[in-house]
C-alpha cells in the first residue's frame, strides 16, 4: 500500500495528471464553443447602430482575402455569421450614404471558434 501511495504522489505522476486534465478541459471547451458563430454590431461615425449595412466575411490566406459569406445588419445594426469553419478572418462593412469600414482582422484560437466582437465595426465616410 505504501508503494502505491508513493507512486500516486510522485511528481511525475502528478504532472502527467495535471496535463491530462488541462487537455481534457481544453477539448471540452472547444467542443462547447465551435459553432462558428461570429457576431457584432456596425455603427456610424457618431456611434449609432447602422441597420441595413452589408457585412462581408473573408478568409485571410497567406497571399489574399477570399470572401466566404455576406450578411446584412438587422434593425439594431447587429450581424451574425454561423459555421465559418476558419480561424483567420477579415470583416468589411459598408452602406451607401453612410460609409465603409476598414478591414477588421479577427484571429481565433481554434477553427470555428464562437466570437462576439467587443468593439463595433465603425463606418467612416468615403473621402
Amino acid at each position: 500500500m505504501g508503494a502505491l501511495k508513493g507512486w500516486l504522489l510522485h511528481r511525475v505522476t502528478i504532472t502527467f495528471a495535471v496535463i491530462a486534465l488541462i487537455v481534457v478541459g481544453w477539448n471540452a471547451y472547444v467542443a462547447a464553443h465551435d459553432d462558428g458563430i461570429l457576431e457584432g454590431v456596425v455603427v456610424d461615425p457618431s456611434g449609432e447602430p447602422v441597420p441595413g449595412a452589408e457585412v462581408v466575411l473573408s478568409e485571410r490566406t497567406i497571399v489574399s482575402l477570399a470572401p466566404i459569406a455576406t450578411t446584412t445588419t438587422d434593425g439594431q445594426g447587429r450581424f451574425r455569421f454561423e459555421r465559418h469553419n476558419r480561424h483567420a478572418l477579415v470583416l468589411n462593412a459598408s452602406k451607401p450614404e453612410v460609409g465603409q469600414s476598414g478591414r477588421v482582422e479577427i484571429r481565433l484560437y481554434f477553427r470555428n471558434q464562437n466570437r462576439e466582437l467587443e468593439v463595433p465595426v465603425r463606418l467612416e465616410p468615403a473621402g
